[in-house]
């Protein structure tokens, strides 16, 4: 019986850590937010397609450092500040396999040799800091510094901000009375 007991706990564990609830936020442009590692891992936003504006920018702030991602969907162009060429529209740093629009869920992460940037669930371009063309000090030395606050820029031609940014929601605890059968709410516990 314990055995079967740790099997579900296991697989429920496991299922849990895969099924994320989003919380949905209305993003000001150019407002600073404080960055919270456990609700915004990974930084998530969603835009929609704009044929007159058509660049996105998410800036970060890591205490005295800043960085910056922009990417185009005039050719999918995009640029790592610091790392890449600034250049959105040379063809040489582009995002592959991004989904058809109009609406688009966005993931941003990197650990300390790789920067990633998810669309819909797919990775569209991975960044090995390890190419980096400026110093790597302003590069990877930036980047892998802890996070405090982002904006999603909207103050410059051609940008087309995100409407929204997600947090994982918060879940409530319970604590587990042994023996117990608990009734399953898929609203609340999926």
């Amino acid at each position: 019986m314990r055995v079967l007991l740790l099997i579900s706990v296991l697989i429920t564990v496991a299922y849990a850590g895969k099924c994320r609830q989003w919380d949905s936020n209305v993003v000001v442009p150019d407002k600073r937010y404080d960055y919270d590692s456990k609700t915004m891992n990974p930084i998530r936003f969603k835009t929609v397609s704009n044929p007159s504006l058509t660049e996105a920018w998410v800036t970060f702030y890591f205490g005295g450092s800043w960085g910056q991602l922009r990417f185009s969907e005039n050719g999918w162009g995009v640029e790592l500040y610091a790392c890449t060429e600034a250049n959105l529209y040379d063809g040489k740093n582009t995002l592959t396999g991004v989904p058809d629009g109009p609406e688009r869920i966005w993931e941003v992460s990197w650990d300390n040799d790789k920067f990633y940037l998810d669309c819909n669930g797919k990775n569209v371009w991975t960044y090995s800091f390890d190419d980096f063309i400026y110093a790597d000090r302003d590069c990877r030395g930036v980047y892998t510094k802890s996070l405090t606050q982002f904006e999603f820029n909207g103050d410059r031609r051609n940008i087309n901000p995100p409407t929204e940014f997600y947090t994982l929601a918060k879940w409530d605890s319970n604590a587990v009375v042994p023996d117990k059968r608990y009734a399953y709410d898929s609203k609340t516990m999926n």
